[in-house]
Formats: structure tokens, sequence, C-alpha cells
């Protein structure tokens, strides 16, 4: 065979691969976007959960549960307020304030977007 036509095949080939990679890179992103809140709130809620001690919180346990509720009916909207509150509160740690208002950023960020 011509090296010429070799060189076709072998672009037209890598054309169609690149075509593919792309689109599988495009559907992940868009997986990702879709459950971007779930993600942010579950790291949020094992960060409540790997923070809480022995014995009953009150505040962080209904942090917890609604944390919770949420990610079983992702539909709902996410517990911004419930995580404002308990972060400005004493019973909150500094390491566990920070990652939950990061959190709160970010799903305010992804709430403006939609």
């Amino acid at each position: 065979m011509n090296p010429f036509w070799n060189f076709l095949l072998e672009m037209g080939l890598f054309t169609f691969l690149g075509i593919l990679y792309y689109f599988y890179q495009k559907r992940k992103i868009v997986n990702y976007e879709e459950n971007k809140n779930p993600l942010i709130v579950d790291f949020i809620l094992k960060s409540c959960l790997a923070e809480k001690q022995d014995g009953p919180q009150l505040e962080l346990d209904t942090l917890i549960e609604s944390l919770d509720d949420y990610l079983l009916n992702p539909a709902s909207k996410p517990p911004i307020e419930i995580l404002k509150v308990f972060a400005a509160s004493s019973g909150c740690s500094l390491e566990l304030r920070e990652i939950i208002l990061n959190g709160v950023n970010e799903l305010e960020a992804s709430d403006v977007e939609k």
C-alpha cells in the first residue's frame, strides 16, 4: 500500500479516536456537574461524622440528619441555612467551620450557575 494512503488511514483513525475521547470526557464533565451538590454535601456529612463525639450533641445531630435527608432526596435544596447557623455556633470546631463554609460557597456558586 502507498505510504500516502497509510498516512491518511492513520490520520482518519486518530481523528475518530480523538472525537470519541472528546465525547467521553464531555459526558464525564456533565455528569460531575449534575452530581456536584450531592458530592459536596456528602463530604460535609463525612466531616461532621468524623467530628462527632460520643454522647448527644443537639446541633450537630440536627445537622447530620438534615444532610442525610438531603442525600436521600437530592431533588430538594441543600440545607445551606442550617450549615451557616452551625458554622457560626460555638459547638463547631475551626476545621469543620472551614469545611462547611467552603462547601456552602460551592453550593451557592452552583445555584447561581443554574
